[in-house]
């Protein structure tokens, strides 16, 4: 019987809900078992169950962190797929809808909402509830539901498994009329793939690296995923890396599992912002980048910095050792650099050093209003002011005794306050505002400031004794479109922010701006390309719109750059041999001499 005659289909239903099978061939093996258990479940094929009298349920945490790496992915989808009488969902494993996207349909699709349930015991036969219990992409339409309501309905759905291989849910295309079955089903699975990667992002400890023979594809849906953990040991795996690493699909990582199990070179040798080349064991060679790295469980709850925070510029790190000896001997230092240079993580860093478990204060002396100020850094007693505290309070100079003081921005601390602080760094005591008791202060002392103090001395803006008490060492911080290790700073913002593989075109980008607003403003910059790209995912130039476009000179050469380090990580790794380098990359040798100008 065809299944579009829904005539003799209505008299189906009748016989099989009295208990007589179905006609052979008229289902698929799977949908028909999905008709028994929902006939088993007490529905009846006239049942009228999605308008209006779907239950609610409450959703866990896991299923936020579902629908955060949904998100991004269906909605993508339903600028593709969506309009009215149609829906995009993502369910849990117990079909409880964690978010949705549809047009607003009252009776049609709107009860599709999130937080209810679409599981087989309360719909019948659909595509997810398939889908949820076959673990296997399906496709369901017109009479092949189960209940009559949904005749006119076509749905797909596919799979979401977790980083371990567990079913966490599913995705589905639901809605009335027809589509290209083949074509959804085939942007579904990719949005699977998006889904199950996002998914990596939640692994902590451990660090994340994707793989591809096509260096091209990392980032994409189509890149392999491992994790391990600090010893090197394997956590999780998806599909595309088992593939690429000669594993059995079904493979469960187990701690006998290591990174020197498949790769020749050690994981510190892959770098963050593109891939590299590294060998397998096998001989071959697979493109591999870090997404993010395992964080000690030993660290403080709160970061610390510490001198390798400041970068590799050799300048810069030249004047921090220099830094750190002064101010061991409890010498005055003086940073001196454009805002947003990072003057208060060098603070930090030289502060840690030496004591790092000792109060650390900074004090912005330009974010205090004028007539706080005082109060501020020296305290008061009770009774000094309207609205002073009963008992009154320390100061914040006061608070860093026995460890650090940093006075930021100290250009801009007012006139008529210098003279206090400069007998306070010439007797080493504090007198609260109020109070003629002296409380005795043992700190080092860091200034900080973009402003040119010595004009400002010219000018009778600044004491110019305050000035000498302050600058004992003084560190100008380079401004970020003058550091040597623009790279490395990138990597590890990049890092931070769980960015994906850099475009070469968008490297370009970042590396020939101004950044007036140095570490600060890339930083953000980079924030904001994270959120449009996505966690994990590659970042485009497009991500970066607040950026001014390099000339095409640039890009050519950028590219051209990108291109020739490529087959120089492929050479090193076939150490030397043009011909097996120019094969795995499937160029001609004389290619390879000419891109690396070696002919």
């Amino acid at each position: 019987m065809n299944i579009r005659d829904m005539h003799g289909l209505d008299e189906v239903r009748r016989r099989f809900l009295d208990g007589h099978s179905l006609p052979a061939d008229l289902l698929p093996p799977a949908v028909a078992s999905s008709w028994e258990r929902s006939r088993k479940a007490g529905l009846t094929p006239w049942d009228k169950r999605l308008t209006g009298r779907l239950r609610a349920h409450e959703l866990s945490k896991l299923d936020a962190r579902l629908a955060a790496c949904a998100q991004p992915e269906l909605d993508r989808l339903w600028g593709i797929f969506g309009g009215q009488d149609w829906a995009l969902f993502c369910v849990n494993p117990e079909g409880v809808i964690v978010y949705a996207k549809h047009a607003s349909a009252p009776d049609v699709v709107d009860p599709l909402k999130v937080g209810k349930r679409v599981n087989e015991i309360d719909i019948g036969t659909t595509a997810p509830s398939c889908t949820l219990y076959e673990q296997q992409p399906f496709i369901v339409c017109g009479g092949m539901h189960y209940l009559k309501e949904f005749e006119n309905f076509f749905c797909v759905s596919v799979p979401v498994f977790g980083v371990h291989g567990e079913l966490v849910g599913a995705i589905d295309i639901t809605g009335i009329g027809q589509r290209n079955a083949s074509a959804v089903l085939e942007q579904l699975k990719i949005a699977a793939m998006a889904i199950e990667s996002r998914l990596y992002s939640g692994l902590l400890d451990c660090q994340i690296v994707a793989l591809q023979f096509d260096a091209r594809l990392i980032g994409t849906p189509f890149q392999g995923l491992v994790a391990f953990d600090q010893d090197g040991k394997f956590c999780a795996a998806n599909k595309v890396a088992k593939k690429i690493l000669g594993i059995d699909a079904s493979t469960i990582f187990e701690s006998s599992l290591s990174w020197e199990n498949f790769f020749e070179r050690g994981p510190q040798s892959i770098i963050v912002n593109a891939p590299s080349l590294i060998a397998l064991n096998d001989g071959s060679s697979v493109y591999a980048q870090s997404l993010s790295f395992p964080s000690s469980s030993k660290a403080p709850v709160r970061a610390r910095h510490s001198a390798h925070e400041i970068g590799q510029d050799s300048a810069l790190n030249q004047q921090f050792s220099m830094a750190s000896k002064a101010f061991a001997a409890s010498i005055p230092i003086l940073l001196q650099g454009e805002t947003g240079t990072g003057k208060e993580v060098f603070a930090r860093a030289l502060h840690d050093s030496f004591n790092p478990g000792a109060p650390f204060i900074a004090i912005n002396c330009s974010a205090i209003p004028e007539h706080l100020i005082e109060s501020e850094l020296f305290g008061y007693v009770e009774g000094t002011f309207t609205g002073a505290r009963r008992g009154g309070t320390r100061g914040r100079i006061e608070e860093a005794n026995g460890g650090t003081l940093l006075l930021d921005e100290i250009g801009d601390m007012p006139f008529n306050l210098q003279t206090r602080l400069l007998r306070v760094l010439q007797e080493r005591e504090v007198t609260r505002l109020g109070s003629s008791e002296r409380h005795p202060v043992d700190v080092r002392v860091i200034s900080a400031t973009h402003c040119d103090i010595k004009k400002f001395i010219q000018d009778h803006r600044f004491r110019e004794d305050l000035f000498y008490r302050l600058n004992g060492l003084q560190v100008n911080i380079p401004a970020l479109r003058q550091r040597q290790d623009i790279d490395g700073i990138i990597s590890r913002l990049t890092q931070r922010y769980q960015a994906g593989a850099i475009h070469p075109d968008a490297w370009e980008l970042i590396k020939h701006q101004e950044w007036r607003g140095n570490i600060r403003q890339l930083e953000q910059a980079i924030r904001l390309a994270v959120a449009l790209a996505g966690e994990g995912l590659v970042i485009l130039p497009e991500h970066f719109p607040g950026l001014e476009q390099p000339d095409c000179k640039r890009s050519e050469k950028s590219l051209k750059e990108f291109e020739r380090k490529k087959i120089q990580d492929a050479l090193d790794a076939n150490h030397g041999n043009v011909k097996a380098t120019a094969q795995q990359l499937g160029i001609a040798r004389g290619t390879v001499y000419r891109k690396l100008r070696l002919e």
